[in-house]
């Protein structure tokens, strides 16, 4: 169901995640409510109090929309595997709604609209920040090494589906396991019979899925052995 999802949006020409366009929403209107806010409480104008709880009202509207494309992402792109930065990410998201609704329920009486959710725009505001601080470690710590023209259709593949979870050649789950020198590794049918059935050095399932041909065929799985083999090995021996 996931998959389809995704091969929709491709068929449309979007294949990039989901969740990024919709995430600058909540940033947004939570920024847009302590500036408000704090422009209120500066000119006493009740007014603009009310323009800070519009925008505390559409964030949590977008919160929802936002989360649920982000746990589609997260079981796509990484399979839901449970990194540091999404477990601060489901933290502080949660954290965001609880503040988003008594912001809402506390700003309602217009006499304590000015002053009384300040606090709780600017805590919101520190929120938003370290989800969008744990987003970039997430983009940016798995950022994709270039590589030459003939290896750009396996570099593709593996920012779409490998580099979240081994972010340039390495192991952000097992740090002890890195994939670049893996021994399934050694040649091409050792590495495509692993990704069609992941295993642990000990033969028990670990959080790595399986990649079926539906997924990646035999042919992208041939272009993503060459890029991790001639490009991501070469450029961490250096």
């Amino acid at each position: 169901m996931i998959s389809a999802f995704y091969g929709f949006l491709k068929s449309l020409g979007y294949p990039h995640p989901v969740h990024p366009p919709f995430g600058h929403m909540p940033i947004g209107l939570v920024t847009g409510a302590l500036v408000f806010g704090f422009i209120a409480l500066v000119r006493q104008r009740t007014i603009l109090g009310l323009s800070a709880r519009h925008c505390l009202i559409l964030a949590w509207l977008f919160w929802f929309p936002t989360v649920a494309f982000g746990l589609l992402d997260w079981q796509y792109y990484y399979a839901g595997a449970w990194l540091w930065p999404f477990k601060m990410k489901l933290l502080l998201a949660g954290i965001l709604f609880i503040l988003l609704s008594i912001g809402i329920f506390i700003s309602r009486n217009p006499e304590t609209r000015i002053k009384g959710p300040l606090t709780i725009y600017t805590l919101s505001f520190f929120c938003v920040v370290g989800l969008g601080w744990y987003g970039g470690n997430l983009v940016f710590r798995g950022m994709t090494l270039p590589a030459a023209k003939e290896f750009k259709v396996g570099m593709q593949i593996y920012e779409e589906n490998c580099s979240g979870c081994h972010p340039q050649g390495g192991n952000a789950i097992k740090p002890k396991l890195p994939l670049v020198g893996a021994p399934e590794l050694a040649d091409f049918p050792s590495f495509l019979a692993y990704i069609r059935q992941p295993r642990m050095p000990d033969g028990s399932k670990g959080v790595m899925p399986a990649f079926p041909e539906k997924k990646i065929s035999q042919a992208q799985a041939e272009q993503l052995y060459q890029y991790l083999t001639k490009v991501l090995a070469e450029r961490r021996k250096k």
